[in-house]
C-alpha cells in the first residue's frame, strides 16, 4: 500500500491480505499472521536491548526492581521482580503446548471464556495482610499451571480507601518487567493513585481469539486468569471493584478487547493499545466504555484493523451521530459520546507512529517498530478516560 492510502486509512489492496469473506476478524487474524515473523524479530531485539540495560539479567531491570526510573519500594528482597515469567518451563511454545495439554487432561475442560462472573462483593478495607506499597511479584496457579504478575502500588494508596486497579497486559514475545518499561505507566500510577497490575501471558501470548501464539492455539483460558487476578489483587489490597480496567499492548491490546467483550461484570472500561478484535461476536452484557490507541504507520497491527474493531464498538454500544474531533499537532483523537446508558468510544490516531506506547518509552520504541509518538500520552488520556466510568 502506498504512502498516501495508509495516511487516509484506506483498506489495503495486497492480494495477500484480501478478505473473502468480509469477516473484519479473519482479515485481521490473516493479516496478524502475516506479521508473527517480524513481531518475533522486533521483540527480539528489543529483548536484546533491555537485556544490555540491565546488565544481562532478566531477572532485575536496572537497579533490580520492576521499573528502574521509579523510587524503590520498601518490599523486602522476595517482591523484586522475577526472571522474564514466573514459569520458566514454558518459555518455549513446544514445552508451553506440553504443560497446557497436560494440565487440561488433568483439570477436564474449562468454563466458557465468557461465562458470567460471580456478583462481585465490595471490598471490606483494611484487607488482613496488606500488599501495602511498592512493587510485588506474585505467583499463582490458574489452571494447574504457574503463573505471575507484578502489582504496582503508588506511596499515596491508603489501606482502608478503595483504590481503582488497571490491568496492563504486555504484547506477543513480551513480559510484563517489559511492559512496566515500555509503557511507563507506573508514572502515571503514582501522580493519581490507581494500583497497576502487570500479568504474564503462557510462552509471552494471550488467548484473545484468533491471537495470538501458543496461549491462542492451546486454548488457555486467559479470561478466567485474568479475572482469577483481579480476585487476588483486591484479597490483599483495598481495591475499588466497580473501578477494576484494562489495558494491554498488542496482543495484550486483543486481550484488552476480549475483556471488554466477556467480562463486562468486572471491567469498567477497556483500553487497547495497537490491537484489534480477534473474537467474531462480543458478549457483552452492557454498553462497555472504549478508548483505543493506534498508530497511523504501525506495521505490525494494522491501523485499519484497529480502527474496525472501534466500529464495531461504536455499533455494539448503540452510538449514533458523528464523532467529535480534537487535535493534538498531528494527531487526533475522535469521541462518540451518544451512546447507551451513557458510555462513549474513543480512537486516538497517533500520527507518525508506528507499534509503540503513546507517550510511553521512547527509548524502547526501537526502529522496527517505530516512529515514536508522544503528541497523545495514552496513560493519561486513558486515565481521564477511565474516572468517568465504573461498574453499575
Amino acid at each position: 500500500m502506498d504512502t498516501d492510502a495508509r495516511r487516509h486509512g484506506r483498506p489495503r489492496c495486497d492480494s495477500a491480505h484480501r478478505d473473502p469473506t468480509g469477516d473484519p476478524t479473519d482479515l485481521a487474524a490473516a493479516r496478524w499472521r502475516a506479521t508473527v515473523p517480524d513481531m518475533r524479530r522486533s521483540w527480539c531485539f528489543l529483548g536484546c536491548l533491555l537485556l544490555a540495560a540491565c546488565g544481562g539479567s532478566l531477572g532485575a531491570p536496572a537497579d533490580g526492581t520492576a521499573d528502574a526510573a521509579e523510587e524503590p519500594g520498601d518490599d523486602s528482597a522476595a517482591d523484586e521482580v522475577p526472571a522474564i515469567d514466573a514459569a520458566p518451563e514454558v518459555d518455549a511454545a513446544s514445552d508451553a503446548d506440553e504443560v497446557v495439554r497436560e494440565a487440561e487432561a488433568e483439570a477436564g475442560a474449562d468454563a466458557p471464556a465468557d461465562a458470567p462472573g460471580e456478583e462481585v462483593e465490595p471490598t471490606a478495607c483494611p484487607v488482613t495482610d496488606d500488599l501495602g506499597h511498592g512493587d510485588h511479584t506474585q505467583v499463582t496457579t490458574f489452571d494447574l499451571l504457574p503463573r505471575g504478575y507484578i502489582v504496582h502500588v503508588p506511596d499515596s494508596y491508603a489501606p482502608a480507601t478503595p483504590a481503582a486497579l488497571v490491568l496492563n497486559l504486555h504484547g506477543f514475545m513480551s513480559a510484563n518487567w517489559q511492559q512496566v518499561l515500555f509503557s511507563d505507566m507506573n508514572t502515571t500510577s503514582d501522580r493519581e493513585g490507581f494500583v497497576v497490575v502487570y500479568p504474564d501471558g503462557v510462552a509471552s501470548s494471550w488467548n484473545a481469539g484468533s491471537c495470538c501464539g501458543t496461549a491462542a492455539s492451546t486454548g488457555v483460558d486467559d479470561v478466567g486468569f485474568l479475572r482469577a487476578v483481579v480476585a487476588e489483587v483486591s484479597a490483599r489490597l483495598c481495591i475499588d471493584r466497580r473501578r477494576v480496567y484494562a489495558t494491554g499492548m498488542s496482543n495484550g491490546g486483543y486481550m484488552a478487547h476480549r475483556l471488554g467483550c466477556e467480562a463486562s461484570d468486572v471491567f469498567a472500561a477497556v483500553a487497547p493499545v495497537s490491537g484489534a478484535l480477534g473474537v467474531p461476536g462480543c458478549t457483552s452484557s452492557r454498553p462497555m466504555p472504549v478508548i483505543a490507541f493506534h498508530g497511523l504507520q504501525d506495521p505490525l497491527v494494522w491501523y485499519e484493523d484497529g480502527r474496525a474493531a472501534i466500529d464495531r464498538w461504536v455499533r455494539h454500544d448503540g452510538c449514533t451521530g458523528d464523532p467529535v474531533r480534537t487535535d493534538f499537532g498531528g494527531s487526533y483523537c475522535l469521541e462518540w459520546s451518544d451512546c447507551v446508558d451513557g458510555v462513549r468510544v474513543k480512537m486516538c490516531t497517533l500520527d507518525p507512529e508506528g507499534h509503540c506506547w503513546p507517550g510511553g518509552s521512547d527509548v524502547l520504541c526501537v526502529p522496527g517498530i517505530g516512529p515514536f509518538n508522544d503528541d497523545i500520552d495514552a496513560n493519561d488520556a486513558m486515565w481521564e478516560f477511565f474516572e468517568r466510568f465504573a461498574l453499575p
